[in-house]
Formats: structure tokens, sequence, C-alpha cells
């Protein structure tokens, strides 16, 4: 082997040794042990410049991998930031740290352990597109992310890294404080809520300038390609499982399927679950017996019809109802709409009155053709796809537990009725 090709090869090696997110499952909520900057930089080096010909080199990566956001809608990154590269003057990048949805623990578990790693993201990022401001966007719930972040941009100011300023702002603690258009909104003077309509951020965002919005692990998958190029990409996803009331963030390849995350994520029982939660609120209910073997991988998973979404995972227990479950979770997303159309104004109070009276065994079938009739009429007809994401969970309890749902309508509640619920929905809205 030629000088230059050892060189070559030393550098790949050097890549691949980079580790990935996390170096086990991570039980939430957190309790100590994230890394500072010291430790940070031990484990994956210091951050590399991507500034000119660097950004275009790690714009080119993210098309190599195809990296996607991991907020929940997977869109190609690569695609934001040439759109973001070509619109006129200086940009916005905004690290999405607020993870509304209530079932997922990925953002927390990355804010917790690997602080550096998502503001390496997203100082990479900001050279990438010749950005002079970066927001670190919150839940106003999330005390604990805003001292992690607080605490690691304080050792990076101590440093004296050479880095733009970092500014931390905290939303509102709702379920939609976290869609892209809202924080767009919100940081521009506004109410933080989706836009009725607009043009992209990346064309017009925070104040009409060019806007990045990446969620806290797209910007962590960013940080390691920075590091990695191609050649050492892992392609993996953070997923958070929930059971046996316990919430376990785990990171899982293509190679694990997701009876196997399941295994990995708390599962106590010794009989295998009756369906799972895939995606989160807005995601889809599977029968097990076909999720079971599914990669962990998003086309697969699409094919199947479902998504993995902001990668939330929650096995239901043979027993459990599906009916009551998703009662609970429709119920709580009508309470927590936007209500700026008349999808998520009268639509989605009126499928959850159907479904929480289908919980209860006081349906008929006439409302089970009013439900279907409410179901096509919201579908695709929201301001936003806050509506979507209750009509596609709702359509997918039908399909998946049709023979519960024909019991509740006869009036005799499914046996699983008394059980607790499994999916965490917080009380009121």
């Amino acid at each position: 082997m030629t000088p230059v090709g050892r060189l070559a090869a030393a550098e790949t090696a050097q890549r691949q040794r980079v580790p990935g997110l996390l170096d086990a499952p991570v039980t939430l909520p957190l309790l100590g042990g994230g890394d500072d900057l010291a430790a940070h930089e031990r484990r994956y080096g210091e951050r590399p410049r991507t500034a000119g010909r660097a950004g275009a080199q790690l714009l080119r990566t993210l098309e190599e991998i195809a990296l996607t956001g991991r907020g929940g809608a997977h869109f190609p990154a690569a695609r934001k930031w040439a759109a973001v590269r070509s619109a006129a003057g200086p940009a916005v990048v905004v690290a999405n740290a607020a993870e509304s949805e209530p079932a997922s623990g990925k953002d927390a578990a990355l804010l917790g352990r690997r602080p550096h790693l998502v503001l390496d993201g997203l100082v990479c990022a900001a050279e990438a597109v010749g950005a002079d401001q970066l927001v670190v966007w919150l839940h106003g719930g999330d005390h604990a992310g805003h001292r992690a972040v607080e605490r690691a941009l304080a050792e990076r100011r101590a440093a004296g890294l050479a880095e733009p300023a970092v500014r931390l702002v905290s939303g509102p603690a709702t379920y939609l404080s976290g869609e892209s258009s809202a924080i767009v909104r919100g940081l521009s003077g506004g109410p933080v809520l989706p836009e009725l309509r607009r043009l992209p951020a990346a064309a017009r965002g925070v104040h009409g300038r060019p806007t990045l919005v990446h969620n806290v692990e797209t910007l962590a998958r960013v940080a390691l390609a920075a590091r990695t190029g191609s050649e050492g990409h892992r392609p993996t996803s953070l997923l958070t499982v929930t059971a046996g009331g316990v919430r376990t963030v785990l990171e899982a390849d293509p190679s694990w399927s997701l009876a196997a995350v399941v295994r990995a994520g708390s599962w106590g029982w010794e009989a295998e679950p009756a369906a799972v939660l895939l995606g989160g609120y807005g995601g889809v209910w599977l029968p097990w017996a076909e999720a079971s073997v599914l990669p962990v991988h998003e086309p697969a998973v699409r094919m199947a019809g479902g998504s993995l979404g902001a990668g939330v995972v929650v096995p239901l227990p043979r027993g459990a109802c599906g009916v009551a479950e998703t009662a609970a979770i429709a119920g709580y997303l009508a309470a927590a709409g936007a209500r700026q159309c008349g999808p998520c104004l009268f639509g989605l109070p009126s499928i959850a009155g159907v479904v929480a009276s289908m919980a209860a065994g006081t349906a008929r079938r006439s409302d089970l053709r009013a439900l279907r009739r409410y179901l096509a009429e919201v579908d695709g007809r929201g301001a936003c796809g806050h509506p979507d994401g209750a009509v596609r969970l709702v359509a997918s309890m039908l399909s998946t537990f049709a023979d519960d749902v024909a019991a509740h309508l006869r009036g005799r509640r499914c046996a699983g009725s008394a059980y607790p619920l499994v999916v965490p929905v917080p009380a009121g809205r």
C-alpha cells in the first residue's frame, strides 16, 4: 500500500472508531451522567470546522448517508440545507429540543447525556449554511434540559471555543410548541402556533430570514457525520420504548427487529404484546405479528403502513384495550389543538367524542359510520399536520382492534377495558 493509501486507511479507521449517540440504553428520568466538555472531546474529538468548502462537503455527506429529520417527518436534511444555502441573506439555525410528544424521551436523553454533541451539530450546521443566529428551542416544562444546555454552553464559553453565541428560548409547555412553523412564528414574535399559510422556513422563516429547524437528534447526527464522513456512517435510530411504566431510550440499527427493540426496552411479560403503537400520538397501531418482524428502517416500516416518527415504540400487553388507549390519546389531541381551522376546532372533538363513547361501551353502529365520515372529512384538510395525526391513529385503531371495536359497539366492552392505561397521556391539556 502506498503512503497515501495508508494515510487514507488510517483516516477511515479513525472515523469508524467514533462512537454512536448512546453507549447503552438509558432509563428515564435521567439522573446525572452527562458528558462535560472534556469527556465529550475525549469521546468524539474536537468539533470539525464546516465553513466554506467543508460545509459543501458536509452537505454532500448528508446526501450520501440520506440523513432525514428525526423529529417525526423524516424529511431529507440535505434538501433543507440546500434550500437555506441558496436563499438570500444570513440564516437562522434552530435546534428543536421541544420534545412535546409525551411518549418520547430520546431528546431528553440526548440533552442529558450528550449536550455537546447536539451543540456541535448546531454550530456545524450554522457554519455550513452561513447562519449568524443560533437558537436552542426548549419545551416550557423541560427544566432538566434547560439546565443541561445552559451548563454545556457555559463550559464552551469558558473554554474559549471560537463559535457564535447560542440563544436559549423556552416555548410554552404545549403539545404543538415543537411544531416547526410554530417555532418560527414564536421566534418572530407571534403566538407559538402552527402557521396557516406560509412559504417554507428555508426561504422565509424567523423575521423573514432563511431558517433551518432541526430536531436535536438530527443535529447530533450532523455532528457525527462531520467527523466520520459517509464511509464511517452508522445508520442507527434512537427509540423510546415504554413498557411496564418505564421509558427506555436505546439506539438500534436496521439489523434490529422491532421485537428485539421491545425485548431491550424493559418488556417484562412472558407473553408477546398484542399490538404496538409506533411513531407516537400521531402514529399507528400495528398488530404485533405484523410489526415484530419489521426492521428498524424507516422505508421498511413505511411499506408496512407505519413510520418510526419520533421514535416512539409502545407495546400493548395482551389484556389491555386498544380502544381505551386510543380514546385517551384522541381526547388529549383534541384538547391540544391550535383551533385555527375547522378540522382542529370541530373535527377532532367530534372524533374524540365518538372514540370515547366506544371505549365506554355506549356507542352504536351509527356512531361508527359517523366516525368514518369525520375521519374522511378531516383527513388532509387541516392547517397543519396535527389533525392528520389524530386521523391516522384512530383509523389504525379501527383496523388493528376491529374485534374489540365490534364488542364495544355491542355494548360489551372488551375484557381489557379495566386494564390500566399503558400509553402515557398527560392529565388535561
